[in-house]
């Protein structure tokens, strides 16, 4: 780590190496992930802007009095695109994610997929002519979003729990 790292987070570390080490080859496959990560060139960013999960709790709750779950809203920028995704709570420990894909003035219709990567592995959701794609039994957990189009390198999202 950086030697320039803040005291209070080299506690922490220390911390956490103490109590709770990782095993050896989980702690090598992440070091070589996040190498291949910045080492992907061709991939686009594909930049979260908006999250309903960062509203106050009680903008989020029921509005409806239904006691049906809220979806949770996220919405992520690329050149020429936006990528809109709800994620539903369907039964405990999965989602239904949908959304759309929105090309901004002047380019053409989306062509492609919308990759959801989890640590199980990932779902594919296509795009329909209109840009809006649709996949099930998206488990809870850490989620990575790529937009793979045709003809484009992929636009690759941040991970985030969901």
């Amino acid at each position: 780590m950086s030697p320039r790292m803040p005291a209070e987070l080299r506690v922490l570390r220390d911390l956490f190496q103490l109590c709770d080490p990782p095993p050896g080859q989980v702690r090598t496959a992440a070091y070589a992930a996040a190498g291949l990560a910045r080492g992907r060139s061709d991939a686009a960013a594909l930049e979260l802007v908006g999250d309903s999960a960062d509203a106050p709790a009680p903008v989020r709750s029921s509005a409806s009095g239904t006691g049906e779950p809220e979806p949770r809203v996220l919405t992520f920028l690329m050149p020429g695109r936006i990528v809109e995704l709800d994620l539903v709570p369907m039964v405990q420990g999965l989602f239904r994610a949908s959304g759309m894909v929105i090309s901004r003035s002047g380019q053409g219709r989306p062509e492609g997929n919308v990759l959801l990567r989890h640590p199980g592995g990932e779902c594919v959701a296509e795009l329909d002519r209109f840009g809006a794609f649709r996949a099930t039994d998206v488990p809870a957990g850490p989620l990575g979003v790529v937009f793979r189009q045709v003809g484009s390198a992929p636009a690759v999202a941040d991970w985030l729990v969901c």
